[in-house]
This record gives C-alpha cells, sequence and structure tokens, in this order.
C-alpha cells in the first residue's frame, strides 16, 4: 500500500468520523422540540361547520392539545343563553388543553368594560365607526387605546370568561398580533405569563399585501422579527411565544413542513403555530395534512416532539 494511499484512506476515516460525530452532537442538541398548536376564537362567529371541523381534528389527534385562545365578545351580544355558547366552545376542547385570552376591539366588549370606543388605527384599512352592528375587529389595541385603557379591558375580559365557566387566562394573543411597550404592560399588570402576539409580517404577504396596514404595522411594531424566534422573557414573569410559523390561513402545507425542517436545522426547539377557529373548515387541513409529515421528519432524524398547550 502506498504511502499516499495510507494518508488518503486516514483522512477518509477521520472524515467519516467527524461527520458522524457532528451528526451526533446535533441530534443530541435537537432531540426534542416542543410545539404549540394554539387556536385563535375572534369573537366573529360560531358557525357549527367550524365546530365541526374541530372536533374531528381532535378525534384524529387526541394526542395534540390546544392553546384555546378565547374571546369574551361572544357573551355580550344578547345571546339568550350562554351556557349554550360556553358548551359549544368546550366541545373543541380536550382534557390537556389550557384556556387563555384572544382580544380584537370589539366596540361591545370595549364598551362594556367602560372604555370610550375608539374607531382609527385598522390594520385592514377599514372604516370601523359603526351606529348598528359590532364593529372594531380590526381596530389595533396598541395604538388606538391607553396602557390604562388595555390594563382594564384585559381584565374585565378575563372576568367575563370567568363567569362563563372558563379558566382564568394566564396565555394571551393580540388580535392582528397588535403588541406593543402598552399592551406588555397591561399584560403584565394582570399577571398573564404567556404572549404570542410577536410575528414576523413577512409570514402574511400571502393574505395582506406590502402596503397595507397589517404589514405596515407590523414592521413597526416587530421590526427585528423572524420566523426561527424564540421564546424569551419580557420580564420576570412575562414570557414571549413568538408565533414563529403563522397560522394556517397565511400558510400552506407544505410552508408548515418546510418551517419545521427550518427550525430542525437551526437548532431552534420551539415551534409556535395554529388556526382561527372561524376559518377551521377552510383551512385547517393544511394543519392536518402537515402534522403526519412532520412526526415522521422526527422520527426518522429521531427528534421527539413535545406537543404541548403550555
Amino acid at each position: 500500500m502506498s504511502p499516499f494511499y495510507s494518508l488518503k484512506l486516514a483522512f477518509s476515516f477521520c472524515l467519516t468520523f467527524l461527520l458522524i460525530a457532528a451528526n451526533c452532537a446535533h441530534a443530541d442538541q435537537n432531540k426534542i422540540i416542543t410545539v404549540y398548536v394554539t387556536v385563535d376564537w375572534e369573537g366573529v362567529s360560531l358557525e357549527q361547520e367550524n365546530i365541526v371541523t374541530m372536533q374531528a381534528f381532535r378525534k384524529k389527534f387526541p394526542h395534540i392539545p390546544m392553546l384555546q385562545l378565547l374571546n369574551p365578545v361572544y357573551f355580550l351580544r344578547g345571546h339568550p343563553n350562554n351556557l349554550v355558547l360556553s358548551n359549544i366552545i368546550k366541545s373543541t376542547f380536550l382534557p390537556t388543553d389550557t384556556q387563555g385570552l384572544h382580544l380584537h376591539a370589539w366596540k361591545s366588549l370595549v364598551t362594556y368594560c367602560g372604555i370610550p370606543y375608539q374607531n382609527s388605527h385598522s390594520f385592514a384599512d377599514t372604516n370601523e365607526a359603526c351606529t348598528e352592528s359590532d364593529c372594531g375587529y380590526t381596530v389595533s389595541l396598541e395604538f388606538a387605546y391607553s396602557q390604562k385603557e388595555l390594563t382594564k379591558l384585559i381584565a374585565c375580559s378575563s372576568d367575563v370568561l370567568v363567569e362563563n365557566g372558563f379558566a382564568s387566562p394566564k396565555h394571551f394573543r393580540a388580535g392582528g398580533w397588535q403588541l406593543g411597550p402598552k399592551l406588555m404592560a397591561a399584560l403584565q399588570n394582570n399577571g398573564f405569563i404567556w404572549d404570542s402576539s410577536v410575528t414576523d409580517a413577512n409570514l402574511l404577504t400571502t393574505r395582506w399585501h406590502d402596503e397595507s396596514g397589517m404589514v405596515k404595522m407590523l414592521r413597526q411594531l416587530h421590526p427585528n422579527s423572524m420566523p426561527l424566534d424564540q421564546p424569551y422573557a419580557v420580564s420576570p414573569i412575562l414570557m414571549e411565544y413568538p408565533n414563529n410559523a403563522s397560522l394556517a390561513d397565511y400558510t400552506s402545507t407544505k410552508q408548515i413542513v418546510s418551517m419545521f425542517k427550518q427550525l430542525l436545522i437551526a437548532k431552534k426547539n420551539v415551534m409556535v403555530l395554529g388556526f382561527h377557529q372561524e376559518t377551521a373548515t377552510d383551512y385547517l387541513n393544511r394543519l392536518e395534512q402537515a402534522i403526519p409529515q412532520i412526526e415522521a421528519i422526527a422520527k426518522e432524524i429521531g427528534v421527539e416532539i413535545n406537543w404541548v398547550s403550555q
């Protein structure tokens, strides 16, 4: 055997060893990835088709808990029996779920809580002035209201949920991801421990153009946000869990799977995704199709998916 061939063989062995070691280190660091599936209850409607879609999803994936981010406004519109509404919502729950708070600046909710309604600062560039029907869905909480008003709104909204048979929420997401310093302080004032109102505006451009109020406001509120963002402490009690994989309304099955792969490659260990109750029939199938794929990917490379809700 020539000295050159021996040297080449030794180099090959070393290279192989290094690659194996690197792969082992990579696998060890990414042994577990924590995944949150969140549900935004918008306060728009409780249509049977969306509830049935969610119920079917829960039966198909009973091992996946959900963070149910609930909007109290359903109970403030004069329904003859709020207990019926509570039971409809709870029919989509599993015992492993966590109940949180999701707020849009609905006029009915804001006025119920004793706060003057504001119709400006729409993130959808919509006229939110109304006299008869409800409005305010697209009004930015952060830009339209003061810290004092937001503190009061969060406390009042939490009380409405508790009065209607739900747990006192400590998890939160703002409507339109409209989180800024005022809303963040209001959450802390109310003892919230978990927020997921930060997202990368670029994840929404499948539905919102660059010059839309949504994209422009989010780039102002979260200028440094990226899809790979991981949890970080806002205060000694409040953690921010960025909505780093957006919601199914804005992402295809292929994109959800791609983002999961990117998180693994980048050695990140938390993924936060989800969907809206009001559009479950239209978009939940994207998540339904993505879950078996990401579970197969994780199994193939020896990564455990930790499905959590709190």
